[in-house]
């Protein structure tokens, strides 16, 4: 059954945000994403360097995280960075969308997310 996500207000616009669960430590904590990819050291994690719009490169540290999306729990890599340029974290591609099928419907203003078939 797909996880149905109503887009929220940011920047005065509807945009494809979801609260998603992070697990850190023994304690899970929500916090909003922005689909496109809390408290603890993400510097710590393996850092490598991303080239982003502009053709610039910006230092990205990635860390095996469990994060739960809508009833689904399961470890993905997820990288943080404080060089985004925006005052929102990403959900991107890599852990999630080879897990799930997205839709994103900006008539409607909802995001889905289907599970796939294990492989």
């Amino acid at each position: 059954m797909p996880e149905v996500f109503r887009y929220k207000p940011l920047h005065g616009r509807l945009s494809p945000m979801v609260t998603i669960g992070v697990k850190l430590g023994d304690t899970w904590y929500p916090t909003e994403a922005y689909v496109d990819s809390v408290g603890f050291d993400y510097r710590a994690g393996n850092r490598i360097y991303v080239q982003v719009g502009d053709g610039s490169f910006i230092p990205i540290y990635l860390h095996d995280i469990e994060v739960q999306v809508g009833a689904e729990r399961f470890v993905a890599k997820i990288a943080f960075s404080d060089k985004l340029g925006v005052t929102f974290n990403l959900l991107g591609r890599m852990g999630i969308f080879d897990r799930f099928k997205v839709c994103f419907n900006d008539r409607q203003g909802v995001l889905t997310f289907e599970a796939l078939a294990s492989q």
